[in-house]
């Protein structure tokens, strides 16, 4: 007589997933939104800066999990100047500094060599 072991195969772990941006009008709908175990829904509030989030465990038996969070709106930075032209000043300074070098500095001669020196 043959017994056959069922055979365990490792489990892989479970992400939740996220459907997207759904538009309400209330926090009372996202309340009474369901959403499925495993799911995560996002929510935007209309007329309000309010974005909610709605996840639920991999459980039917577990309680929703729900955060808010309020928008807020920044400025943008100007964009900064390209590095190039921050060392064009630093450049120039440089390379003013070379010729004043080369203009103080006295070449010196190369001494002839006549053909009685050269034996």
């Amino acid at each position: 007589m043959a017994y056959y072991y069922p055979q365990n195969y490792p489990q892989q772990p479970q992400q939740t997933q996220s459907n997207g941006v759904v538009l309400v009008p209330s926090e009372a709908y996202v309340l009474s939104y369901p959403v499925a175990p495993g799911n995560c829904v996002t929510f935007k509030i209309e007329g309000q800066p309010i974005i909610m989030e709605k996840s639920m465990g991999f459980s039917q038996f577990d309680a929703p999990k729900i955060e808010k969070y309020r928008l807020v709106k920044e400025e943008t930075t100007p964009t900064p100047e390209p590095i190039v032209t921050d060392y064009k000043a630093d450049l120039e300074a440089i390379w003013a500094e070379i010729n004043a070098l080369k203009e103080k500095s006295t070449p010196r001669k190369k001494k002839e060599v006549s053909a009685d020196d050269a034996e």
